[in-house]
């Protein structure tokens, strides 16, 4: 069913990027994801396309969906499906027409890869905007960005230049990733990172000279980290929590759609 959606996504026309859980699977830094989650372009041509697409594969709605708009889609709001699966069992498919932290559609279609999977085809949204995708309020994330970041050095866009380095200090946030990183990138360490803690680029220079840092070091930037993902959680929070309220108030107003109800 997974390889008909994408089949029929792409024989009408719609212009969607897939990212978040199957987008690090396809990237190599997560390998499972139960879900398939969509980015849509927020138009009304686009979202009649999608549409069609969905009744090709006769998917249902899921839970607190509000209606497939234009506006609806702009305001950032998800958008949840069924899709029937072979051997009863379902896919679940959500869809945004307006993530949080990458700015418009055309931006990061223009850094999209298209990716071969076992589902074919698949136009995936480019790994720089997916780690802002996946800067989110569940901790199990900033793992994956980290190998994220990681990965960014084996994409055919990667220059390895300073900025390609200062863009991936930003984004690391385990131990064990940033051994990795120093030990590929012994320059890093001397590069001016704004807000980088010292003991990060202490622990680099000790794992670029084969030492082992001291535990005050490591402890020193483990919490350096825990706040920099907390600060990054509050901030994920505080962009949901508007809409969240938005889908409230369309629940009280009896203007989501019916659970399990065909598109």
């Amino acid at each position: 069913m997974i390889a008909n959606f994408f089949q029929s996504l792409n024989d009408r026309g719609v212009e969607y990027l897939l990212i978040s859980g199957q987008a690090t699977v396809l990237y190599g830094a997560a390998t499972f994801s139960e879900d398939v989650d969509l980015w849509i372009k927020p138009t009304s041509e686009n979202c009649d396309r999608f549409v069609a697409t969905l009744r090709d594969c006769q998917a249902r709605f899921y839970k607190l969906t509000p209606q497939l708009t234009v506006q609806n889609l702009s305001r950032g709001h998800g958008f949840h499906f069924v899709l029937p699966g072979e051997n009863e069992s379902d896919v679940f498919l959500d869809v945004m027409g307006s993530p949080p932290r990458v700015g418009p559609f055309a931006a990061s279609l223009a850094t999209a890869r298209w990716m071969e999977t076992e589902w074919g085809a698949i136009r995936t949204i480019g790994l720089q905007p997916l780690v802002e995708l996946k800067k989110t309020q569940r901790l199990e994330d900033y793992p994956v960005i980290s190998k994220l970041s990681l990965a960014w050095f084996d994409q055919p866009e990667c220059a390895n230049t300073p900025a390609d380095l200062r863009w991936a200090l930003q984004n690391i946030f385990t131990l064990p990733e940033w051994r990795a990183f120093f030990s590929e990138h012994a320059e890093a360490v001397d590069l001016s990172a704004e807000n980088l803690n010292p003991a990060v680029i202490e622990f680099g220079r000790h794992v670029c000279s084969g030492d082992d840092a001291s535990e005050l070091v490591e402890r020193q930037a483990s919490e350096w980290m825990q706040q920099r993902i907390a600060d990054l959680q509050q901030a994920d929070r505080h962009y949901w929590r508007e809409i969240i309220a938005q889908l409230k108030a369309l629940r009280a107003a009896g203007k989501l759609i019916t659970e399990g109800s065909a598109v």
